[in-house]
Order: C-alpha cells, then structure tokens, then sequence
C-alpha cells in the first residue's frame, strides 16, 4: 500500500482557537491540522467561529511539527493576491509545514460577503478559481511580474520573503466537478474530493467515475498519476472515524484502490477525545505497518 497521510479539521471556536487539540495531534500518527475558510459557521449561523487565517498563524508558532493546512480558502470572493500573501507569510512561520487548498465555495459558504456572490453562476465560479489558482501559482514561484486577467488585475507586485518550500509550497484543489477535477490535474499538487452523502458506497461508485476520468486526462497531458496526491475529506455527519475503531480502515480500504492516500476527518467532541488518541496512535500505526 502507498504511503498514507491523515488529517483532522481543527475548529476555532474560543480564544483557545484549537491550541489544544492540535497539540494533541502532534502526539498522534496524525499528520496534518485542516481549517476552512468561511466567515461563520456554515451549519450553525450562531455557533462562534474564528478567522482561520490568523488562526492558522497563531498554530503556526505553536506547534512543531504538524503540517497545517487550509482546505479550503474561497477564490469566488477571496482576493487571490492577498491568499498568496496569506499563505506564504504561514508557510514563514510555521518553517515551510502549509499547505493552502483553494475552492469554489458554495451558496452557503458566502456570509457575510459584501458583494453579489449570492447570484454568482457556477461558471464564474469555477472561472474564479482556474484564474485564482494561476494567480497564486506564479506568486508563490516568485513571478511578480504583471498581470492582468479576467477578475485580476496587478502590478509591481512583491512577495518577499517568499516560501520557505520550493518552488512554492504546495497547492490542493478542491472540487467533485469535472472541470475542477481537470483543473487539479493540471494545476495542482492534490485534488481533494469530499464525502457529501452518507451512503459512502454509493459515494465511492460515484468517484469512482471520476477517478478513471482523472486517470485518462493525466494519460492525456503527461502526467504520471503518483505525482498528484488524491485526498479525501469526510465531513462530520457523513462518515464517523471515532466510535468504531475499524471505521478507517474499512475507508482506506474502500478507497485506497482509487489511488486516494490522503484522507481528512472532522474531530470528536472534546468529551470523546480518548478516541482520537485510540485511531491517532493505534489505527493509524497498524494502518502504516
């Protein structure tokens, strides 16, 4: 079996905006802490949520040597600039452990949003993220050079210090869509699919679909397949990794043979935190052996 990493979402809910659990997970085979990046709790309008950004900065200094994530930030309404900006001053601080995953968002994801995001087709969704994503790609390599696109528009830009990965640090698109799926393929370092039903079987038969059209288009363009990480995001209510400790292995091995070797979940409850310790050591060690 290839080499597996797995992750946990952190959510920042207090002033002590995830400190905790992340720490816990460096004590853990768990690889990587995940946020997302909306401007509120998308399931519980009222429930408290803090900027992950500067989250994400704060657990940068705190942790050694846990690999942080953001999956995903919004290119329909988040400036692609000012993500490169934000990524590469994470990816300083926390001593070249980021990872910034980019996605289009949802109707749900746009709270707040002080623009007409809300009527905004998939399209130019999608659209927003394809330019987005180029916009990042050539910052974060250190091309400043000027830009001027459909949605973006920049010059005399400047990126210093730079990433302390090269030749940037790592890109992951985020999307279940043909084109974003495409997109990934050509653009990317992963593509990251995400569990939006509860019937994971019936998920797999759909993704499945997709993977062999991933398969054929990275045949197409030349790329080998292993140099594009597949990764999978189980979203709370859709997959429980805790109360059953066989419940990730059976995933790895529903999905491992679609070349995914990346998968994410979202934490317990705190009460339950003795069961993140039971799948972060021994699972996952058995999991690696």
């Amino acid at each position: 079996m290839p080499d597996l990493t797995f992750g946990v979402y952190v959510l920042p809910r207090d002033p002590e905006h995830g400190q905790d659990l992340a720490l816990r997970l460096e004590d853990t085979e768990f690889d990587t802490a995940w946020l997302g990046d909306t401007l509120g709790d998308w399931v519980d309008r009222s429930a408290p949520l803090l900027d992950p950004w500067i989250t994400l900065g704060a657990l940068a200094t705190e942790t050694e040597n846990l690999e942080l994530g953001m999956m995903v930030t919004n290119l329909a309404w988040r400036d692609p600039v000012q993500v490169a900006r934000f990524a590469m001053t994470v990816d300083q601080l926390s001593n070249g452990r980021f990872v910034l995953g980019l996605g289009c968002g949802q109707v749900d994801d746009q709270l707040m949003v002080g623009r007409p995001t809300f009527e905004m087709p998939p399209r130019e969704r999608v659209d927003r993220l394809e330019e987005g994503t180029q916009v990042i790609d050539r910052l974060l390599r250190q091309d400043t050079s000027d830009f001027t696109g459909t949605f973006t528009q920049y010059e005399n830009a400047t990126m210093a210090p730079g990433c302390i990965q090269t030749p940037r640090l790592p890109i992951a698109l985020a999307g279940n869509g043909p084109r974003i799926t495409k997109m990934a393929a050509r653009l990317a370092d992963t593509w990251n699919a995400w569990i939006d039903i509860t019937d994971v079987d019936e998920f797999r038969r759909r993704i499945s679909e997709r993977t062999s059209m991933l398969d054929d288009y990275l045949a197409e363009i030349g790329r080998e397949p292993a140099t594009l990480t597949r990764s999978l995001l189980a979203f709370e209510g859709a997959f429980d990794a805790w109360s059953d400790p066989g419940a990730v292995p059976e995933l790895v091995e529903k999905f491992a043979p679609l070349g995914f070797t990346e998968f994410i979940f979202y934490p317990p409850q705190p009460p339950n935190w003795k069961n993140l310790l039971r799948v972060g050591v021994d699972v996952l060690a058995s999991l690696r052996n």
